[in-house]
């Protein structure tokens, strides 16, 4: 396992550093957006965001994890055809069903304007219509990235170029329109897919410079479309839940309270997944080893692989859980602002929720790169029905901290239940505690 571990270690190593530089800048990004467009027009960006996202889950259809886990076994098996069919099979996927879902926002928005509600949110949801297809596309030559193991490359069009470039557009219309410049949601929402449109290109281009020489023999694409349709469908549920469960609470938060509400809220959620960037960083890494170990049938290699991640995890974790927890409401009003400041008990009860799911490991992902997506979809679908019930519960009577109840409480259930059918299916125990021993298979 030396060679092995070598190989993660590099990974990990150069994950951590993108991850830390993703988390970095997408917490600066939140900072920076927060006080200048304050927490009203933050909210009203923030709650559009969230619509959009929601609209384009057919986008996303679980494609880049299925080329994730394909490309990694078809490099494995160097079966060059194979690769390129998926790739090709896996971007007209994403295109055909971008265009369903942006077919879908424009009749929403048409029908909207024709009725006349011209204002508010609806022109921001408008303004941000082309991040459904930007985003999923990004995501597709990401997963080819990742699948052949440029774990590094293939994070940073959508984790560093794009909230990069975000920030570059953001801060040159403050040297042009000054200190006091007004900044709408609209023309931020604008800033983003611009910034969206160039990462994609970053992000063709890189995949161009590392696809495997075989690619210029011109090899004839041989397609499996009736497998990978199989596979996709469970895939594709567990991407649509997770953005449901991970928008539902700022949707339904917006549907009860104040864009105001809203843009503290989703401050202080941004500031949460800073308890988690270890498990994204690393989760980033495992996904193909975990389907190279399990496909060579060394449980026991994929055992002590799961462990030692699911350690340093919540190592990863720990610091900043307890920063946050104890001194969250301080750095809320000293960061973005005495008005999200009232954000602090949301703060702590959605880290408690994170530092419960860093404890965990990586559940999903060990799931789902060893064919069990099923039993991924299976547990979100009872923390998602659990997580809306909670929200438009607790909402009306808590606001934001009724919406991070929900939250955290769906989050651990997810994670337990998933914890139990990764140790049912593989034997293996996730979480960061001494493993048990396998059962005799």
């Amino acid at each position: 396992m030396s060679g092995l571990r070598k190989q993660i270690l590099r990974g990990s190593i150069g994950s951590l550093i993108v991850n830390t530089v993703r988390a970095s800048l997408a917490f600066i990004l939140a900072v920076v957006l927060a006080r200048l467009m304050g927490p009203t027009e933050y909210g009203a960006y923030s709650f559009a965001f969230a619509i959009l996202m929601l609209v384009a889950i057919p986008a996303q259809v679980g494609v880049p994890q299925l080329i994730v886990r394909e490309t990694a076994k078809a490099q494995v098996s160097k079966d060059w055809a194979l690769m390129r069919g998926l790739w090709r099979w896996g971007n007209f996927a994403v295109m055909s069903f971008s265009l369903l879902g942006l077919l879908f926002a424009l009749a929403i928005v048409l029908l909207l304007i024709v009725s006349g509600n011209t204002t508010g949110r609806l022109v921001v949801i408008g303004a941000g219509i082309a991040l459904i297809p930007l985003i999923a596309l990004i995501a597709v030559r990401g997963s080819c990235l990742r699948g052949l193991r440029m774990v590094v490359s293939g994070q940073l069009p959508d984790g560093v170029i794009r909230p990069l470039v975000f920030l570059g557009l953001i801060g040159g219309y403050f040297l042009i329109a000054g200190s006091g410049a007004f900044y709408a949601a609209e023309w931020v929402m604008s800033m983003h897919v611009f910034a969206s449109a160039f990462a994609l290109v970053c992000a063709s281009i890189m995949l161009w410079r590392v696809k495997p020489k075989e690619f210029s023999e011109n090899i004839k694409p041989r397609y499996e479309s009736r497998d990978w349709r199989k596979a996709v469908i469970p895939l594709a549920l567990i991407t649509g839940l997770h953005l449901i469960n991970n928008y539902a609470d700022l949707v339904i938060l917006g549907m009860f309270r104040p864009d105001v509400e809203v843009g503290v809220y989703r401050a202080v959620f941004q500031v949460a997944l800073l308890v988690v960037f270890g498990l994204q960083a690393i989760n980033q890494v495992l996904h193909p080893h975990f389907a190279r170990i399990y496909k060579e049938k060394d449980l026991k290699k994929l055992q002590r692989l799961v462990t030692v991640s699911a350690r340093g995890i919540l190592a990863l974790a720990l610091v900043p859980a307890l920063i946050l927890v104890f001194y969250g409401g301080p750095l809320m009003g000293w960061v973005f602002g005495l008005q999200f400041k009232s954000g602090a008990i949301a703060l702590s009860i959605l880290v408690i929720g994170q530092l419960g799911s860093a404890f965990f490991g990586s559940v999903g992902a060990l799931l789902n790169m060893t064919g069990h997506e099923r039993d991924t979809v299976r547990g979100l679908g009872v923390a998602i029905v659990v997580n809306i019930l909670l929200n438009f519960i607790l909402i009306p009577f808590w606001g934001m901290e009724g919406a991070a109840v929900a939250t955290s409480s769906s989050l651990l259930i997810w994670n337990f239940i998933l914890r139990n059918a990764v140790w049912k299916r593989l034997s293996i125990e996730s979480s960061a505690l001494a493993y048990r021993k396998r059962k005799v298979l």
